[in-house]
């Protein structure tokens, strides 16, 4: 069984679905698995989990070198 996200109750909900064959504009010929959401009876396309926004691994300032900015004593806007 797979899980499929109904867009207009947003429910999340496992069933067998069917196979869905349409004509894309852009792509041709295409198909995508449908099924009816359990609370309102709308079509609903599959479920794909939110992507996992990629960590940091360091802000681009630790990688850079020091500049002599006026923490390092090169500050040339003092008077």
């Amino acid at each position: 069984m797979e899980q499929f996200q109904c867009e207009k109750c947003g429910n999340i909900f496992e069933n067998e679905g069917k196979v869905l064959e349409y004509t894309s504009p852009v792509y041709g010929p295409c198909s995508k698995k449908v099924a009816d959401c359990p609370d309102c009876g709308c079509k609903s396309d599959e479920y794909r989990p939110p992507k996992q926004a990629k960590s940091k691994s360091s802000n681009y300032r630790d990688a850079m070198p020091a500049m002599g900015g006026c923490a390092a004593g090169g500050c040339c806007c003092s008077g």
